[in-house]
């Protein structure tokens, strides 16, 4: 038998909680509605998709409904396959057990509830592929049946995982591990292959195995980010090497396995990052003042959410507003890694702030004037770095010490 090769190609598609209506109608039409429009061209085709709710209920809210009924009819065909995740995209590994939890749970409810049974996703995608053992444990309790990280978490190092057989996590015998593979990636992300032919001269040695490539990237890549990037779907759709499918296809398609013992890392992360043990740098970087002044506000918000009385006629506002204010991009927007913002850094803040002052009659006034001179730190922390340019050093630091940022990937959040 001929040997073949796959291409599993797995698309994320999200915005914040934060973001304004005219950008989600803005990527809606650039993006989400050219992506449906390509595979309904291509009936042959198969994707991997992980659509966070929070998006999907932008969507709904919105009016963009056009959008979830033609991603469910995909799906309904067998072209889309669903991942579970997180409903706000935070980062898992940085927050407790019972908040993980519960995203993953209001992702997959929220998720159903639009898109119907067909929403019954095998495999997880954590958010910017944060990966620690712990949260590992977690998808696995919560019956999925594979998780997908960044190649970069096989053992520190770019290009070490194989591409022919399926690893399993050492600890947890029955969760898959994939590794997504970062510069073939890296090249979708930064027009690289703008079309089928870059994209098949890359693979020309490998067409001819019995192998499959592994890519993920934001799906905003594809005429939103990078306008026309959609043509090397459209054009790869067409050609019969490599064939495509979906990441849960390759588990029958490759039935040989290995053990991996994958170590905690992110998509973002790089070798130099991980020797030193900082697994995920654009979100918690060491000794960075302004995560840390995010991170007091987002344990103070937690443990005052927690411990507020559920009967509280501001409770259920306090835990969604707390649900929403985890999100990943404030912190990644402060990291000057080398991204930053300060209005997505207040944004942050604010949400997790909105959510102690709904709570407030029921808290302790030290409590509140804590949660306040947080805030304004936080705040003042970033319009500081801003004016100072002392955001602008650390930028250029980082890129003067990652000059892979022009060539390799790094992923930036939602729009």
């Amino acid at each position: 038998m001929k040997p073949r090769m796959y291409w599993a190609n797995l698309l994320h598609i999200y915005q914040p909680p934060t973001q304004r209506e005219e950008v989600v109608r803005k990527v809606t039409d650039e993006c989400y509605g050219t992506l449906i429009r390509v595979l309904e061209a291509s009936p042959q085709a198969k994707i991997t998709l992980n659509i966070n709710a929070v998006l999907t209920e932008q969507l709904d809210r919105y009016g963009l409904a056009d959008v979830i009924e033609g991603l469910r009819s995909l799906a309904e065909r067998g072209q889309i396959e669903f991942t579970g995740s997180a409903i706000y995209h935070p980062i898992l590994p940085l927050i407790p057990k019972d908040e993980v939890v519960r995203q993953i749970k209001l992702n997959t409810e929220v998720n159903r509830r639009y898109f119907g049974q067909v929403y019954g996703p095998q495999g997880f995608f954590p958010p910017e592929m944060c990966y620690s053992l712990e949260v590992a444990k977690i998808v696995a309790e919560m019956g999925f049946d594979w998780i997908v990280v960044d190649e970069i978490a096989f053992n520190g190092k770019v290009g070490q995982a194989r591409n022919d057989v399926i690893y399993q996590i050492k600890s947890i015998p029955g969760l898959m591990v994939f590794f997504k593979e970062r510069p073939f990636s890296a090249g979708i992300t930064y027009g690289k292959y703008p079309s089928a032919k870059p994209f098949l001269e890359a693979l020309k040695g490998r067409l001819n195995t019995n192998s499959y490539l592994l890519t993920g990237t934001d799906g905003e890549v594809y005429g939103h980010h990078r306008p026309g990037q959609e043509k090397l779907l459209e054009e790869m759709f067409q050609v019969s090497e490599p064939r495509t499918c979906t990441l849960s296809e390759l588990l029958d398609l490759f039935p040989q396995r290995e053990v991996a013992n994958p170590l905690p890392s992110s998509w973002s992360t790089w070798e130099d990052e991980m020797s030193q043990g900082i697994p995920y740098p654009q979100w918690n970087y060491p000794r960075h003042a302004l995560h840390q002044l995010q991170w007091k506000l987002t344990r103070l918000a937690i443990e005052l959410v927690h411990n507020g009385p559920k009967d509280s006629p501001g409770y259920s506002q306090a835990r969604h507003l707390l649900d929403e204010g985890l999100h990943s991009c404030q912190y990644w927007w402060a990291s000057c890694r080398p991204w930053w913002d300060t209005g997505m850094i207040e944004w942050g803040a604010r949400k997790l702030c909105d959510a102690i002052q709904a709570i407030r009659e029921s808290l302790p006034s030290e409590a509140m004037k804590e949660m306040v001179k947080t805030f304004d730190l936080v705040i003042a922390t970033s319009h500081d770095w801003q004016e100072s340019g002392k955001a602008k050093v650390l930028k250029e630091r980082y890129l003067e010490e990652h000059k892979e940022v022009a060539t390799e990937l790094t992923f930036g959040q939602g729009a």
